[in-house]
């Protein structure tokens, strides 16, 4: 593996910058998934930052630069009227291994988490002075539960992961939250302050 937190990926101005997560934290089935994989990726601790439960996410659409008050108010307008119409859905999360820079989760299927994107990026595209990085071909719907906090050499983790391999878990996806997201390099994860809980419909 390899440091998730290189220079290029760390925030410039330092953040919060506000973003949209599905709250997987929330989610108890899916917090004892994670924590069934907590002892073994302990193992790496000095390499790897494993995600604490209350940190679990999947990120919906991140905002990488400052906004002000007014933005932050109509972007909770724009987020709500855009996920009116949402329908909520289920995914199953599973399975985990071992990417370049994070230990990552499966998110499938795809199809509702590339709708709820779309309409996340149409909600903040409205608001004047937000700026969004350019979509992905394909959005890319997964989660983490730990990245890589430095160069990491071990190639027998992703065995490990395969032959520990839990049960897959099942969710229903009804909201998203509105939050400020703080980059951590030191400890190898995010924190966010809630602004706003939006539900569909």
């Amino acid at each position: 593996m390899e440091n998730f937190f290189v220079p290029s990926k760390i925030w410039k101005g330092g953040g919060p910058f506000p973003h949209v997560l599905v709250l997987l934290s929330e989610y108890e089935e899916f917090r004892a998934y994670a924590r069934a994989h907590r002892e073994l990726l302990a193992e790496h601790d000095d390499k790897l930052g494993v995600i604490p439960e209350d940190w679990l996410h999947s990120t919906v659409q991140g905002i990488h630069h400052p906004v002000d008050t007014d933005q932050m108010h109509q972007l909770r307008g724009t987020l709500r009227d855009e996920l009116a119409g949402m329908p909520p859905f289920q995914v199953q999360l599973g399975p985990v291994w071992q990417g370049i820079t994070a230990v990552t989760v499966a998110v499938y299927p795809e199809d509702g988490m590339a709708a709820l994107n779309a309409r996340v990026r149409t909600a903040a595209e409205k608001v004047p002075g937000i700026s969004l990085r350019p979509p992905e071909r394909r959005f890319w719907a997964h989660a983490s539960i730990a990245y890589a906090r430095d160069d990491f050499p071990d190639r027998y983790l992703n065995r490990a992961l395969r032959a520990l391999r839990p049960p897959r878990v099942d969710i229903t996806i009804d909201r998203v939250h509105l939050v400020n997201q703080y980059q951590h390099p030191d400890r190898g994860y995010y924190t966010w302050d809630v602004v706003e809980e939006v539900r569909f419909g």
